[in-house]
């Protein structure tokens, strides 16, 4: 899959979302798109997906350009993963297979690679539980186990292209290294496009990109980025400096600099 100088722009935006943008996905790898908010991540996602078509250049998939295939076609081969996914009031079950024929093996497999297994079995009535407080015998879940569930529904998808748009934005630090770590392990050939704001957790993919005000500032493996010194190194060792440092309030008075006279 590859982005060839693509540019996208929003209806009655004043400057492009993207400009000039190329990137290259390979068949089964996990690539993630980073940057600060509207640097274009989701956008670009979006484009290589063909849900939307850029103003120029050319996304292509082996080869053929993304508008010559079919609208059906192309969206039985995605599935997107959105941070603001809905949550249906329906079961467990339902929520994850969404109308898609039943396969057990594959949602138990598809659970257990998101993580998911760990929610319905603490739920009384498994993969029957209802979704929905609203309902007698409804069950409300939290946002970081809505979350599973969502992913656990893009791996139920027989789906050749996966889109995870911050899966983790309501998870802890330990749950989402979990989930980032089951991705990889469980893409099983799919092609993986992880969009994040966090950093912390994106070192297994196969190659990142460094998008900036709608451009890519620049591209590589983890270990790349951060001996390159750029703008992903900047952003990783401040992301990285909170975990490092103690908050202000925690420091010796002497420390600070601050008369003891004064506290």
């Amino acid at each position: 899959m590859t982005a060839d100088r693509v540019t996208f722009t929003y209806p009655g935006a004043d400057r492009p979302a993207l400009s000039e943008v190329s990137a290259t996905v390979g068949r089964g790898e996990v690539v993630a798109l980073v940057g600060e908010n509207g640097s274009g991540k989701t956008t670009l996602a979006k484009l290589l997906a063909g849900l939307y078509h850029p103003d120029s250049g050319t996304i292509r998939w082996d080869g053929t350009d993304l508008t010559a295939i079919h609208g059906d076609a192309l969206r039985r081969r995605i599935s997107v993963i959105a941070q603001d996914h809905t949550r249906w009031p329906l079961t467990v079950r339902e929520n994850i297979v969404m109308g898609r024929p039943l396969d057990e093996e594959r949602l138990a497999h598809a659970a257990a690679a998101a993580g998911a297994d760990r929610v319905i079995g603490e739920l009384d009535q498994g993969y029957d539980a209802l979704l929905d407080r609203r309902f007698r015998g409804g069950h409300d879940l939290s946002g970081g186990q809505w979350q599973r569930i969502a992913a656990a529904r893009g791996f139920y998808r027989d789906a050749t292209l996966v889109i995870f748009d911050e899966p983790t934005s309501a998870l802890d630090a330990r749950a989402e290294h979990a989930l980032f770590e089951r991705i990889r392990r469980h893409a099983d050939g799919r092609t993986v496009i992880l969009i994040t704001h966090r950093l912390a957790s994106v070192r297994f993919a196969d190659r990142i990109y460094v998008l900036d005000h709608g451009r890519v500032a620049e591209h590589g493996t983890h270990a790349e980025l951060l001996r390159n010194g750029g703008l992903y190194a900047d952003l990783y060792e401040l992301q990285a400096s909170a975990y490092q440092n103690p908050p202000r309030s925690s420091q010796n008075p002497a420390d600070q600099n601050i008369p003891q006279e004064a506290l």
